[in-house]
């Protein structure tokens, strides 16, 4: 394949050379663009953590956090004592049918 670059970019919302035209005309034409330096910005910046500045937010989601987690427990608990019964079950049937 053919690369190329472009070097007269715009920041703009209406000239045809900003980056989202120039990568929406790519598109439209099936061409596979990369943003080589905006892909490099995007690499350093550091990700964005959910900051909870409310104290009543931060304890509503620590709350939703155990709920979750209480709530898998559960489910897990559940499906060990399913297997057991089946367990028991066909152990029992087995010994009722000689």
């Amino acid at each position: 394949g053919t690369t190329f670059g472009i070097k007269d970019i715009v920041e703009s919302s209406t000239d045809p050379r900003s980056p989202l035209k120039v990568a929406a005309a790519c598109r439209e034409s099936g061409v596979k663009t990369k943003f080589v330096d905006l892909e490099a910005v995007l690499a350093a910046a550091p990700k964005k953590k959910k900051l909870y500045t409310n104290q009543r937010v931060q304890e509503a989601q620590e709350k939703e956090k155990e709920r979750l987690e209480r709530i898998r427990q559960d489910e897990e608990a559940r499906l060990a004592q399913l297997a057991k019964m089946e367990q028991e079950e066909a152990l029992g049937g087995g010994s009722s049918s000689k």
